[in-house]
């Protein structure tokens, strides 16, 4: 229990300590990048928040997404700080197969055939979906149901559906996919994949290809088998579920980077060796969000295969497309996969989505002191984990009735 004041009455309430995300009920996702830097984010915004139910919204695919991790790090840590650790843990097929809900059957054949890719695309699309929460954590609808314990999130009502927030779901998973398998081929621990070879030793100018470039071509194939295959269906329905998927792709595909390091005699430079490099996730999803917001609405009625043609000829292969009109999200709606705005955080000065009236929908919104404690002054040790503070304040906030 905390102790509220009102600004509204003056009265001193004891009230539960409120989550910061109140209703959304977020789940960290806690990403350190190679340079030691914590990323630790949420759909709010907030970086690095302590949740009482960090350990309740991802259940058993967190446990593999973590032997995913440990085999990743492992063994550079027995190598280098030359420990008496058992081996790798292994992920075998009952491992990931029998761990991650919903599977079907093409989907479980695959997996049992590469059990370690699948847990790479199965980490590919829990970092999607924190990264859709980031995107959309000021809108009516912010991605928070498709994180749910032992659920798959293509089981989700909003992805049986043709609204703006679907095709957005859509693309941001399948991006997510191919992203994730991508990068672990290049980490040299999927026995399906290794470096992206194809340019290997090209000298163009001063520079040559070298190093391990991530292999966007395989993330894409296994993204699409994994995937694609939900949509086995010849409806104009499935087949715009599949030119979102392919959409989320491209925008991986499409903004692969070129990095390089200098070699020669004092930084001089004579020469560079550069791989290609994935996007970060973060530029993926801004790009996802911008499309999901010129997204095209499309008239399916007395739809048939010439006029999906038709629509294809007219979309872009990039461009988001959806059939249906959104709800308003305002009230809890399981079949529209909407738990309503009640509860939520507002802004009474923003001009954007998450301005009081607009996010409250009408019902107006309550001024409370809380005190938070959130994650601060964070310290990357080698290898590998991250000691942080916890540094406390007081702020008002606005939340909506």
């Amino acid at each position: 229990m905390r102790r509220v004041e009102s600004i509204n009455s003056g009265e001193v309430m004891e009230v539960p300590a409120p989550d910061i995300c109140y209703r959304c009920k977020t789940m960290h996702c806690s990403n350190i990048d190679p340079e030691g830097q914590d990323r630790t984010t949420d759909h709010c915004g907030h970086r690095g928040v302590t949740r009482s139910n960090y350990h309740s919204s991802t259940g058993r695919t967190l446990t593999l997404i973590l032997l995913l991790f440990i085999q990743y790090s492992w063994g550079m840590s027995n190598d280098i700080l030359r420990l008496n650790l058992p081996p790798e843990p292994n992920l075998d097929p009952n491992t990931v197969c029998k761990t991650y809900p919903a599977l079907t059957s093409h989907q479980y054949e695959h997996c049992f055939q590469h059990p370690d890719v699948t847990a790479s695309a199965i980490q590919g699309i829990q970092v999607a979906i924190h990264e859709c929460q980031h995107q959309l954590k000021d809108h009516r609808w912010n991605c928070s149901t498709l994180e749910k314990k032992n659920k798959n999130p293509h089981a989700s009502p909003i992805l049986g559906k043709g609204f703006r927030e679907s095709a957005f779901a859509y693309a941001i998973l399948a991006a997510g996919v191919t992203h994730q398998v991508a990068k672990a081929c290049s980490m040299g621990k999927l026995q399906s994949c290794g470096c992206d070879m194809s340019q290997h030793g090209k000298v163009k100018d001063k520079w040559e290809w070298g190093g391990c470039s991530h292999n966007v071509e395989f993330g894409e194939k296994f993204s699409a088998k994994f995937l694609d295959v939900k949509e086995r269906a010849k409806d104009i329905h499935a087949k715009i579920n599949l030119h979102n998927n392919r959409a989320g792709r491209l925008s991986v595909i499409r903004n692969v980077r070129r990095k390089c390091k200098c070699h020669g005699m004092s930084g001089s430079c004579e020469i560079q060796t550069c791989w290609k490099s994935t996007p970060d996730f973060r530029e993926v999803g801004i790009r996802l969000k911008k499309k999901y917001e010129a997204a095209r609405k499309v008239n399916i009625l007395n739809a048939a295969a010439a006029r999906y043609r038709r629509i294809r000829r007219n979309t872009r292969k990039s461009e988001l497309i959806f059939y249906e009109r959104s709800p308003n999200y305002c009230d809890v709606n399981p079949r529209v996969d909407s738990i309503g705005t009640s509860g939520r955080l507002c802004n009474k000065t923003s001009t954007g989505v998450n301005n009081c009236q607009t996010l409250c929908c009408g019902r107006g919104y309550n001024t409370l002191r809380v005190k938070r404690s959130e994650r601060c002054d964070c310290k990357f040790h080698w290898c590998c984990y991250v000691v942080c503070k916890t540094c406390s304040y007081n702020e008002w906030v606005t939340v909506c009735k």
